[in-house]
């Protein structure tokens, strides 16, 4: 995931598309639970992403950023108060 994160911070718009389709791949596809510090990597990732001026690598965090919600469970929680304004902006 480390990989798909990194991709998703370049600069180039088709890098960061290609990295957040990546990510929700690798999402989708795992059956473990997100650890505490993955969690925070991918949503301090995805809040960046959502600022983006490409709707769809905005889209694209959106939809891993739901795919992580079900994989890290209670530790998801601990970025709501950073999320909701992100994700309303965007709306």
């Amino acid at each position: 995931m480390e990989g798909a994160l990194e991709l998703a911070r370049a600069k180039d718009t088709k890098e960061r598309m290609a990295g957040v389709e990546r990510l929700h791949e690798l999402l989708e596809a795992s059956r473990k639970s997100l650890s505490p510090s993955e969690t925070t990597s991918l949503v301090d990732v995805c809040l960046d992403l959502l600022k983006d001026n490409n709707f769809r690598v905005s889209q694209g965090a959106l939809q891993a950023l739901a795919s992580a919600a079900v994989l890290s469970g209670d530790h998801f929680k601990l970025h709501f108060n950073a999320l909701v304004p992100a994700v309303v902006e965007v709306g």
